[in-house]
């Protein structure tokens, strides 16, 4: 009788382990990219973002929006414009998705000027049952969308508010 009660208790235990590690694994994940932001480790930073997703999904973004901008312009020009926007998509986007551009997001700052140390007041609210976003209390609108990879957690894409 002791050994089927120890097996429950061992079941209950592992079970309740399962969960709590559900629940909390994006805070742990958001901890280890907050630490490898204020130590401005890429190492680090690269095993919590995936840098070529997020690049190809802001890009797709940004083209959207200068499409939908240009269909507005009936002189013509923003048709032109359109064709020049691929070539100054890439280096904003470069110059964005960057460990200071992660903080900026963050903290609602501009690249540069955001403090790596701001990170600290992220917030985490679930989107589904492998997918979060990690935004900056008091802004809601801007933030980052993780997803579940494996056991851990990764940066996928960037929300920007007006650009949604």
């Amino acid at each position: 009788m002791k050994g089927k009660r120890w097996i429950g208790i061992v079941a209950l235990a592992v079970l309740g382990g399962g969960v709590l590690y559900f629940w909390f694994s994006p805070l742990l994940a958001l901890g280890g990219l907050q630490r490898a932001i204020e130590r401005k480790d890429t190492r680090a930073i690269e095993r919590y973002v995936d840098f070529p997703a997020v690049k190809e999904d802001l890009k797709g973004k940004l083209m959207a929006r200068m499409a939908q901008e240009a269909q507005k312009d009936t002189s013509g020009f923003g048709a032109l414009g359109l064709l020049f926007a691929g070539a100054l998509i890439d280096p904003l986007v470069e110059a964005l998705v960057t460990p200071e551009g992660l903080a900026a997001i963050g903290t609602g700052m501009e690249p540069g000027q955001a403090e790596v140390g701001a990170v600290r007041g992220w917030q985490v609210r679930r989107l589904g049952f492998s997918e979060v976003f990690v935004h900056q209390k008091g802004n809601p609108d801007e933030g980052l969308v993780m997803r579940r990879k494996g056991l851990g957690w990764q940066v996928v894409r960037l929300e920007l508010g007006q650009m949604d």
